[in-house]
């Protein structure tokens, strides 16, 4: 299914485009004229032998530049309707906000939607009410997380709690450009994180992989939400007792990054935010057999 953002954003557009690589039917990686790597989406694009020149670019009608490697391999994991969504919401904030935003949010913001929906078909309403804080700390992000809510609705006939307009704001905040040197505090610290889950579990994590790339993204965000001290507070203590008794070492593992970012940031996690620290520790260890 296609759908049209009313907003067209192709980058750096040359007039002729090799194929290098095809990611699905109708994603492929492609080297431009200018020699810059980015990722191409139309219809049928993902068919044929690479490599191959394009000259015809109007098959192409979406392009992503800077794209992190990382992430590249979620695309065969999100549904293409929901990349489409994503890519229309990163369309709406790069109308209205006045700073750069970067392709990457495009599938991190798609994979966020894919699980919010996955868990919304499951009946898993799990309530964020920082719905307030948000709203008044970035009021034109807020807007566009209500847009995206009101997306998802017309598109695909889901009503998705309005405390997830927070979170996609919060995807928009994070993908503006920031001060380096806070990012790269930020990256020192969920090194620091992702040493702690490898200590606790005897392993080498894989850093390459979409797995270790959605777990950083999730840490960016509770970071930044711990500095902002607007960390979520609301009545899931029966669902964290539930996963605390059936993940033990997740849970210890989940304990020691909490102590571990109140003494270096004074950030003091709730059970709330360690709930949603132990599904995303979970994840990243699935592929590893952390829990076995």
């Amino acid at each position: 299914m296609v759908i049209s953002c009313g907003i067209f954003f192709v980058k750096r557009r040359t007039k002729i485009m090799k194929i290098i690589k095809n990611i699905n039917n109708n994603f492929a990686i492609a080297i431009d004229g200018n020699g810059n790597r980015l990722i191409v989406s139309g219809k049928g694009i993902g068919f044929g032998s690479v490599p191959r020149e394009i000259t015809n670019l109007t098959i192409i009608n979406r392009s992503f530049y800077e794209v992190d490697e990382a992430y590249i391999s979620m695309i065969n994991d999100i549904p293409e309707d929901i990349i489409y969504i994503s890519t229309c919401i990163v369309d709406k904030a790069r109308e209205k906000i006045d700073k750069s935003i970067g392709s990457n949010i495009v599938f991190t913001l798609a994979e966020h939607l894919n699980f919010c929906i996955q868990r919304y078909q499951k009946n898993m309403n799990i309530k964020l009410p920082i719905v307030h804080d948000v709203q008044h700390l970035f009021e034109k992000e807020y807007e566009i997380g209500e847009y995206g809510l009101k997306l998802i609705r017309e598109k695909k006939n889901i009503f998705l709690p309005k405390d997830e307009a927070a979170y996609i704001a919060l995807h928009v905040v994070n993908a503006e450009e920031q001060e380096r040197s806070e990012n790269l505090d930020d990256d020192e610290i969920i090194e620091e994180i992702t040493q702690i889950v490898e200590s606790e579990f005897k392993l080498i994590i894989n850093k390459d992989n979409f797995n270790y790339s959605r777990f950083v993204s999730h840490m960016h965000y509770l970071i930044k939400r711990g500095k902002l001290q607007y960390l979520s507070e609301t009545d899931n203590a029966e669902i964290f007792d539930e996963i605390k008794q059936g993940y033990p070492k997740i849970y210890e593992c989940s304990n020691k990054v909490r102590e571990y970012l109140d003494k270096t940031l004074k950030i003091k996690l709730n059970d709330e935010e360690q709930l949603y620290l132990m599904l995303h520790i979970n994840r990243l260890c699935i592929r590893e057999d952390c829990n076995q």
